[in-house]
């Protein structure tokens, strides 16, 4: 017997990079090596004292049964002392709630936040994650063009008046995948009065927040007056390379947090006690082994940047995240054809921006997470056909 997707589930619809790894996987079982610079996933291992934390954790009687809603006393201790040190943040324990991955917040704000004949204000182009809980709320997104000659910042002034009447949640991401792009200390001031003008919840998740090059990127919570209207998401996967563990909490305006934990409490559940102690000594150690992953990344990035500019590509020169933005030649109107017609005859897979939405239309997302020798090769790979492609 074969039962059906129910209709919310069904129109949520099937994520572009799990079919393009449908069709890696049809390429591999020929024999065909896939140079894949596409993944969003961290190639390099977690921290190894990490590991060890979270071995000697595992042995603590007390980590095997539940784990407390909303996160442990001590690691969130440890989230006060981080966002103390790191932004000069100071924060209360009733602004802080600990969840089982960053995504698992942003499919239930919209749930927690947003009735069906509300609006949510999405970046386009944008992660996938933010369609896909507003698509299961029911609520209605609306998208803010993320434009080169904007820098890649949303332009609040272009939102239309009967929208914002209606907005009960607005999502944010910088630096910014897919584009690499940064914030400014003044956009998020003015976000911050968006959201207390018009009664909209902001979300900032801040996925990237430690791969920033030029400068350490700017936290949404230290605008003045940011956690009356907003939180901050904040995810271990890419800080300390551990994408696997699924550690990620919130910090923030404290009705928000309350409604977070509340809906993660009734559909997730906790995070697992082992996980919690292994993210505590992160969060409280490793600014050497962090700083070594930045250089990686920041390295890795020139190496992509020096090849397309070479060969005379616009690139962007993406100040944070372990991404490039690569705007195609105008000859070339169909990114996703691209894309297709890339992995299947030179081997090599990378994003095409409209994947992240039409705002998204004509570029490529190529990732860091792969060694030099293998990004060179890909990116080598990439020019030539280039070079030869016609539609």
């Amino acid at each position: 017997m074969e039962f059906n997707a129910s209709r919310r589930l069904q129109s949520v619809g099937e994520k572009y990079l799990a079919i393009q790894q449908a069709n890696i996987n049809q390429l591999k079982k020929a024999g065909i090596e896939v140079l894949n610079l596409g993944r969003g996933n961290p190639d390099l291992p977690t921290f190894m004292p990490v590991v060890q934390a979270a071995k000697t954790a595992l042995d603590n009687k007390a980590n095997h049964g539940y784990p407390p809603y909303g996160g442990k006393p001590a690691l969130k201790t440890s989230i006060k002392h981080f966002y103390q040190r790191e932004y000069q943040v100071a924060l209360e324990d009733d602004e802080i709630t600990v969840f089982s991955g960053s995504a698992a917040a942003l499919t239930a704000l919209p749930m927690a936040l947003a009735d069906p004949e509300g609006v949510v204000l999405t970046p386009t182009p944008a992660f996938f994650g933010y369609h896909i809980g507003i698509t299961m709320s029911g609520a209605e997104e609306w998208q803010m063009p993320l434009l080169e000659k904007n820098n890649y910042l949303p332009d609040l002034e272009n939102i239309p008046q009967t929208i914002r009447d209606r907005s009960q949640l607005m999502f944010l991401n910088y630096p910014h995948n897919p584009t690499g792009a940064g914030a400014t200390q003044d956009l998020f001031d003015r976000v911050v009065q968006f959201g207390l003008d018009n009664h909209i919840a902001i979300v900032h998740d801040f996925a990237y927040a430690d791969i920033s090059f030029e400068h350490q990127a700017p936290s949404f919570l230290q605008s003045k007056r940011a956690k009356e209207t907003g939180i901050e998401i904040y995810t271990l996967s890419k800080t300390f390379n551990m994408a696997g563990w699924r550690s990620a909490f919130a910090v923030g305006n404290a009705s928000i947090i309350k409604l977070l934990k509340a809906y993660i409490q009734n559909s997730v559940g906790g995070t697992f006690g082992v996980v919690q102690d292994a993210s505590e000594y992160a969060l409280d150690t490793q600014i050497k082994e962090r700083k070594q992953l930045r250089d990686t990344y920041l390295e890795r990035r020139n190496t992509v940047i020096q090849l397309l500019e070479a060969h005379h590509f616009s690139v962007s020169q993406s100040s944070g995240t372990f991404f490039v933005w690569l705007q195609l030649p105008e000859t070339i109107t169909d990114d996703k054809q691209f894309a297709k017609s890339l992995l299947n005859n030179a081997h090599v897979a990378v994003v095409p921006g409209s994947a992240f939405g039409e705002a998204g239309q004509g570029y490529l997302r190529i990732s860091l997470v792969a060694d030099k020798a293998t990004l060179s090769s890909g990116i080598n790979q990439l020019i030539t056909y280039l070079k030869q492609y016609r539609e």
